[in-house]
This record gives structure tokens, sequence and C-alpha cells, in this order.
């Protein structure tokens, strides 16, 4: 379904973030020293998705009512957010992206993020605060558009029209499905709740999970495989040459691994894969709980690597 109101351009200009910070970003810390957390647990969260993602709403609401507790909850078209700008008491999931520059750097950042927004008397007035959100690994040419609003500086309005169509309509985000969504709603609904906040460098294992995956298998979602097949080989020296990752690991699909993570009475271990321009991070969550039990950024190497599959044999290693 393809519905382009004005109405719709309009309330999503205004849902913008500023910097980039993680695969799953939230700033309790600040927006409690604000006194926004507490307005924000007096709202209504309003969630958006794709267009495409409505034939799986049922899976959706299965997951936010599990897994997202701190605020009622609605799920609404994109459409339907303009009913709510200048209402009180609203908070909004939604998707957006913008560029961020680090030094020589440029990076392109898609997002699902959650913002509150505190209606004024006038449009000036109105407050926007950023709570967290999702770094996504979005499509070629997703991130194209994302770059192009970035550098040019005439026609934003035109431009950021031509992205949120594109994020609503056509995008493809290969870590974002009902089952995925279970982990990060987890961690920003915890997060938020113990006024605590996380930020890209946040890296982390659990030593007592993670080396149940000495025994246990390790979910991989195939588009990781599609991606680490189509690299060309690495040259490898005595020095380099990697060890395979001796642990149990069975690659599924998406819905395969929606409908392990969606099951209450199967729990399995998962990994997640995200790419944002230069960059990677390799999560893995435990279904039992939603909860991540490992997690690790690398800076300026985003291609999937048989060395991040070593990386957590390493670790699950180092903990038996």
């Amino acid at each position: 379904m393809k519905y382009h109101k004005s109405s719709l351009i309009i309330i999503l200009l205004i849902l913008l973030n500023n910097a980039a910070k993680a695969q799953v970003t939230y700033f309790g810390e600040e927006v409690s020293a604000n006194g926004k957390l507490e307005i924000f647990k007096n709202t209504t969260t309003l969630f958006t998705l794709q267009y495409s993602n409505y034939a799986e709403k049922e899976k959706f609401d299965e997951v936010i009512k599990k897994t997202w507790t701190i605020t009622p909850y609605k799920i609404i078209k994109p459409e339907d957010l303009a009913k709510y700008d200048t209402l009180k008491n609203y908070s909004f999931f939604y998707f957006d992206a913008f560029v961020d520059n680090v030094d020589t750097i440029t990076n392109t950042n898609v997002i699902y993020g959650l913002k509150l927004i505190t209606p004024g008397i006038t449009a000036k007035e109105k407050k926007e605060d950023i709570l967290a959100y999702v770094t996504l690994f979005s499509d070629v040419y997703t991130n194209l558009i994302v770059k192009e609003q970035g550098t040019k500086s005439n026609n934003r309005k035109g431009l950021k029209a031509k992205l949120l169509n594109n994020l609503y309509n056509n995008s493809r985000f290969l870590n974002f499905s009902p089952g995925f969504l279970a982990g990060y709603l987890k961690q920003i609904n915890d997060g938020l709740t113990l006024k605590q906040s996380r930020s890209i460098d946040y890296q982390f294992y659990n030593k007592v999970r993670l080396p149940d995956l000495a025994k246990e298998t390790l979910y991989v979602p195939e588009y990781v495989r599609e991606i680490f097949s189509s690299q060309p080989p690495k040259i490898e020296t005595p020095t380099t040459i990697q060890e395979p990752y001796s642990y149990k690991l069975k690659f599924i699909s998406n819905s395969e691994l929606d409908s392990l993570v969606l099951n209450d009475n199967v729990a399995i271990k998962y990994l997640i894969y995200t790419q944002r321009s230069f960059d990677k991070i390799i999560s893995i969550y435990d279904s039992k709980d939603d909860r991540i039990i490992y997690q690790r950024f690398y800076f300026q190497n985003p291609v999937f690597e048989m060395s991040d599959l070593n990386n957590i044999k390493e670790v699950v290693q180092s903990l038996k």
C-alpha cells in the first residue's frame, strides 16, 4: 500500500535526530535529569511500521505487548501521526535517517527512533526530545538517498520527503522484523525504566549465559551468510589464518528466526549483524527473555568476517 499525504511528510519532517550513537541507544539518564522521562511515562507510545509490515501487525503487536511495559501503546499507520501532532501525552516510534560527520568520516544513519513531542501554544514553542533509537542495516539505495540529503543544501524539504517515502514504502532493513524488535524494545524499555544510557562504544558479554554457546546452537540470520559469501576471499598469511567457529551454528531465514523467537516454549541464542556506513555491530540475544548477552562494535570495519565468529568463540572459551 502506498499512501503519501502531505500531512505525513510535515509531521515526520520534525522527527529528526542530531547524532548517531549505537545499534540500540537510549538516553535514560539525560531525560531523567531534565524531567522528560516522567512526562514520557504518562504518554501513550504510537508505533509506526513500514507499510509492508502491517501484513504482520499481529506479530508486531505480540512482541510489543511482551516487551514494552513502560507506557501504554498503540500501532498506527504513518499518515495517522498528523492527528497526534498537536496533542499532549503521546510519544512516537518512527523511521528516519540522517548524516553525521566525525573528522573526515561521513556516516549515514537509518534509525527506528522514539521521540517525545510536547506541543506549545505555537509551532515554535513545540519541544522535541529523542529518548532512544535503533540503528538499522539498510539497503544501498536508501543509504544513497540519506547521503544525498546530507550533502545538498538546497531543496532540503523535497529531499526529506523523498527519503521518508522510501523509508516507509521501499527500504529494506535486514535487521528489522518482529523477532528482532523484541530484543531492541527490551533494551530500550529496561534502560529508560532504570534511567540508564547507552552509547556506540558499548561492548558487553554476559558471563553466565554466553558460555552456554559451547554446547548450544547459535542461530544466524540468512542475510549474514549472503553478505559474507558475496565478499572476495581474504589473502591469509600464517599470522592471520582464522580457525573455523567450532561450536554449533545454524543459518536460518528471518521468518524462521521470528517463529523461534516468538515461541514461548523455545529458547534460542541468535546473532544480529548491523552495518552502519563504515562500522559494524555484532550482537547476540537470548530469546528466553529477549535480553542481549553479547555486543561488540567495530570501528571502520563494516564487513562481516570469520574473525567476528572467532571473537565470540574466544570469549566463550575464556569464560568456560
